[in-house]
């Protein structure tokens, strides 16, 4: 089943994009999803493209769509619909590297010193 939150890794071979799931409706043919990493390039992705498991139904491994990343172990002694909330709601920070004109540029950053 598909849910907001789930992370899956590209199945082609070659490698590719991280993505996470931001919205998706039941019954719906597309899913919203971003870049695990950074939240960024947001796109609608078709729900037949994400997949439970890395291999099809004849045991090959798959080579195209997404397969869904299992989730992290919740944490001892945490109740796991906490842990569940805190998971969903935890703040995504990006690393944005050294702070000069050509890294601020373009971001919505105040109260820094002029360069």
């Amino acid at each position: 089943m598909i849910e907001p939150g789930q992370t899956y890794r590209s199945a082609d071979p070659r490698g590719g994009p991280r993505i996470r799931i931001e919205r998706y409706t039941a019954g719906h043919a597309h899913a919203w999803v971003v870049n695990a990493y950074d939240g960024k390039r947001a796109r609608w992705v078709l729900v037949r493209n994400l997949h439970a498991s890395p291999d099809t139904k004849t045991g090959a491994s798959r080579r195209t769509g997404y397969v869904l990343e299992p989730a992290p172990a919740p944490e001892p002694g945490v109740d796991p619909d906490v842990q569940a909330f805190l998971d969903l709601h935890a703040p995504r920070t990006v690393p944005i590297g050294p702070l000069d004109a050509h890294t601020l540029r373009g971001r919505h950053i105040t109260n820094l010193p002029a360069l």
